[in-house]
């Protein structure tokens, strides 16, 4: 029978089977039970992620949801600002598409900026500038400063809208949809329409 190992020995053997399984682990060996396989999550992170999505009331919906399909559009202001159509959805709107030089439009500036008086936040007013170069576009809305004005030099918005000629306005419901499209109209004429929107 071999005599018993010194009391100096056990620490030793224990100390390399000690390093020995860390190098195992180190290696991957016994981690592949609890990783996912390479491009996908771990079983238990997306129960989480769904649960707090749906629960983040401030989380933002889904764009193709939430965007009613009149109002998918895209344009920049007079002053390079980009603009989303869809910041319109929910209140009916006046499209106003105008000419820098024709004397019609600018005689319509206070009619415009009287619409926005008086519906206030229950309607929206857009500008829709075109017919011309951006400089002037910008300085012809520089006098109807109450509304937001688009910068539409090559005319994208107004072909959209099938418009062809300057002053023209499009009613829009609160779903973006056109309720009324025609050529120039009369301050009463416009007034009724949008009061029929907005009531």
């Amino acid at each position: 029978m071999p005599p018993p190992l010194p009391s100096t020995t056990t620490p030793r053997v224990l100390g390399a089977a000690l390093a020995v399984a860390a190098l195992l682990v180190l290696g991957g060996c016994g981690a592949q039970e609890s990783a996912a396989p390479a491009g996908t999550a771990a079983p238990s992170a997306a129960p989480s992620s769904a649960a707090s999505s749906s629960a983040d009331p401030s989380a933002p919906s889904s764009p193709a949801a939430s965007v009613p399909e009149g109002l998918t559009w895209s344009a920049r202001t007079v002053a390079g600002e980009p603009f989303e159509a869809s910041s319109l959805a929910g209140r009916p709107t006046v499209l106003w598409f105008w000419a820098p030089w024709c004397p019609t439009c600018r005689g319509q500036i206070p009619q415009v900026q009287g619409i926005a008086d008086t519906y206030g936040d229950e309607v929206n007013v857009v500008g829709v500038g075109s017919l011309d170069d951006a400089a002037a576009i910008a300085d012809f809305a520089g006098d109807v400063p109450q509304i937001t004005q688009l910068a539409d030099e090559e005319g994208a918005v107004w072909k959209r809208y099938g418009v062809v000629e300057q002053s023209s306005f499009v009613l829009l419901d609160a779903d973006g949809s056109v309720a009324a499209e025609s050529g120039y109209r009369g301050a009463e004429e416009l007034d009724a329409e949008i009061a029929g929107l907005v009531g």
